[in-house]
């Protein structure tokens, strides 16, 4: 079983528990946060979205964060039990549509994205190349990719994971990392133009991924961690990025 089979198996495992990220106040309101961060070049251009593909949707949270800009919204992830979640949970959206599968082996229409999504899930891939080339497929002429990775570059980052790995069952073991260079690689074998790298998520990460209670205290110990974090991000000198837990990196498909 490799990295990618394990992760899946996981998710499947604990689905319930990771769908709380997007219901309790506390981490979907980091998770709204480092969205809306991720695509404010996008969203100050245009309020609409288009057709989205959300490439591992999870419980599909970004359809509720952006909902009302964007026409469509494709979610696909491996774990089966995330996406009977996410159906049971935007039942009542008409826009949303959830598929089970792997991105390197399902058969979306072509050319059907105007805006691919890829929030923390090219860590938990394998086959890059193959993704990458699945991505390609599905995006329409000239479309917007946006992709949210733990940043490779924090060595002080990096231990905490790998510590979380040995202490919480939940959390993958097995995860990558990728610095600014790595994804330049990356994109580059797609052709992807126009390469912006931001850096997201100095106080709010934390709540974002890790589902904590009791919500009277940190519900707004999260609130307060997404309003200092907004102080920061575009802030922050360019050497001391570095200590932000994510890298945003965004750019366009070839015309």
């Amino acid at each position: 079983m490799n990295r990618e089979q394990r992760d899946q198996a996981l998710f499947d495992r604990i689905a319930g528990r990771y769908a709380r990220k997007d219901s309790l106040v506390s981490s979907a309101t980091a998770r709204r946060e480092k969205l809306l961060f991720a695509l404010a070049p996008l969203l100050e251009k245009s309020k609409d979205l288009g057709t989205m593909v959300d490439v591992g949707c999870g419980a599909g949270g970004p359809a509720t964060y952006l909902r009302g800009r964007y026409q469509r919204y494709i979610g696909i992830d491996y774990s089966r039990e995330l996406i009977a979640i996410a159906r049971h949970l935007h039942r009542d959206n008409s826009r949303a549509e959830f598929i089970a599968g792997n991105i390197k082996e399902q058969d979306l229409p072509a050319r059907v994205a105007d805006l691919v999504l890829c929030d923390g899930a090219l860590h938990h891939m394998t086959d890059l190349d193959l993704v990458l080339k699945a991505l390609a497929g599905i995006a329409k002429p000239g479309a917007f990719i946006v992709t949210i990775e733990p940043q490779g570059s924090n060595p002080f980052i990096a231990g905490m994971r790998r510590l979380r790995g040995l202490l919480d069952r939940s959390y993958s073991q097995d995860q990558v990392s990728f610095s600014q260079a790595d994804l330049q690689v990356l994109f580059s074998q797609i052709g992807i133009t126009g390469l912006l790298f931001r850096f997201q998520g100095f106080f709010s990460t934390p709540f974002a991924e890790v589902p904590l209670s009791p919500q009277a205290l940190f519900a707004p110990l999260g609130r307060l961690a997404g309003a200092m974090d907004r102080g920061l991000q575009e802030r922050m000198p360019t050497l001391m990025r570095r200590l932000a837990f994510n890298i945003v990196a965004s750019g366009r498909f070839p015309a």
